[in-house]
C-alpha cells in the first residue's frame, strides 16, 4: 500500500493490431495529447517498452557524450553513476550533466536546469525544468497507468547530440523516432496500454494531481510530525525516519518498505484514494495513545 505504482481497476478491450491503422491514428493521438497536456511542444516525445530505469538507459546509449551525475546523493544518482561507467568509456570527452529531478530514496528535489532530468519519479508534480535537454518519465506512476511503457523527452534542438537511426539497437533513441514519425513502433507495441493511458490522459488534471499529493502530504507530516520526516515535507513521497511507524502498523497496512525489510520506510502520495491514507493516520495516532 501506498507504493510508487498508482492503483486503478481497468477494463479496455482491444480488438486491433498494432500493425492496424486503428493503432497508428491511436499512438498519434496518444502523443500529441500527452505534449499539450503538459506543454512540452519542444520536444520530440518517444516511448520506449519497459520501465523508467529502460528509458534512462535508452538515454546512455544514445547519446554521444558522457553523462555526469549531479545533486543530491540517493540511490537513484548512485544506480545512473553505475551506469554512467558503463557507457562513458565509450562516449566523446564532452561532459553533460544529469540529475533526478526527485531523489525518491530521500525525497530531496533536483530543480536543475539545462540537463539531462530523470524525472521518472517527479513528474508532473514538478514541471519539466528550463532548458531541459532530455528527460525520462514512465506511465504507472504518477501518470496513473500501467507498467510497460517509459516516456522519453527529447528537446528538438538537441538530436544532434545523439547518435542516428543507423544502429538498430532496441536502446537507440534515433530509430524510435524514425517509426514514430510513421506512428509506428520498432517492437510489437503493447497496445492495450496506448489505449489505457489515452483513456485516461483526456480527464487527467494535473493542479488536482499536485492538490492531492499537497493534502496528503500535509495530512502525514501533521500527524507524525516534521521532526519524523527526511527531505521534503511536501511532494510525491513522503520519506519517514527509521523506527517511526510501528512495525505492527507497517505490516497491516503494506507501508512500502517493510517488506524490502528497508530502514525507512515511505508513503507516496498520489497512489490511493484519500481515505486509505486517513485509515492509516487514523490507527497510527491511536497506536501512541
Amino acid at each position: 500500500m501506498f507504493g510508487p505504482n498508482t492503483y486503478f481497476q481497468d477494463d479496455v478491450k482491444i480488438n486491433f493490431s498494432h500493425r492496424d491503422k486503428v493503432f497508428f491514428d491511436l499512438f498519434s493521438k496518444t502523443k500529441e495529447l500527452f505534449i499539450n497536456t503538459f506543454s512540452l511542444q519542444n520536444y520530440d516525445i518517444i516511448f520506449i517498452p519497459g520501465s523508467g530505469s529502460v528509458g534512462i538507459e535508452s538515454i546512455f546509449y544514445s547519446i554521444k557524450h558522457k553523462i555526469n551525475l549531479i545533486g543530491v546523493e540517493g540511490t537513484f544518482k548512485s544506480r545512473w553513476e553505475a551506469l554512467s561507467k558503463e557507457y562513458n568509456p565509450r562516449k566523446s570527452e564532452q561532459e553533460v550533466n544529469m540529475c533526478c529531478l526527485l531523489e525518491t530514496s530521500c525525497s530531496t528535489t533536483n530543480l536543475y536546469e539545462g540537463c539531462i532530468v530523470d524525472a521518472i519519479s517527479g513528474f508532473p508534480y514538478y514541471d519539466i525544468p528550463k532548458d531541459t535537454l532530455a528527460f525520462v518519465t514512465c506511465l504507472n506512476k504518477q501518470l496513473g497507468s500501467y507498467v510497460g511503457l517509459a516516456v522519453v523527452g527529447v528537446r528538438k534542438d538537441c538530436w544532434h547530440m545523439f547518435q542516428d537511426d543507423s544502429s538498430i539497437s532496441y536502446l537507440n533513441l534515433a530509430r524510435y523516432k524514425h517509426y514514430h514519425d510513421l506512428a509506428q513502433t520498432p517492437t510489437t507495441a503493447p497496445t492495450f496500454i496506448y489505449q489505457h493511458f489515452y483513456n485516461h490522459l483526456q480527464k487527467f488534471d494535473v493542479s488536482k494531481l499536485r492538490e492531492k499529493c499537497n493534502t496528503v502530504s500535509d495530512m502525514v507530516v501533521n500527524t507524525i510530525g516534521e521532526d519524523c520526516i527526511i527531505g521534503d515535507k511536501r511532494g510525491p513521497v513522503i520519506t519517514l525516519k527509521e523506527n517511526v511507524i510501528p512495525e505492527e502498523l507497517a505490516q497491516k497496512f503494506d507501508i512500502y518498505g517493510y517488506w524490502a525489510k528497508r530502514k525507512n520506510f515511505q508513503i507516496f502520495t498520489y497512489t490511493q484514494d484519500i481515505s486509505y491514507y486517513q485509515e492509516v493516520l487514523k490507527e497510527y495516532k491511536n497506536s501512541k495513545h
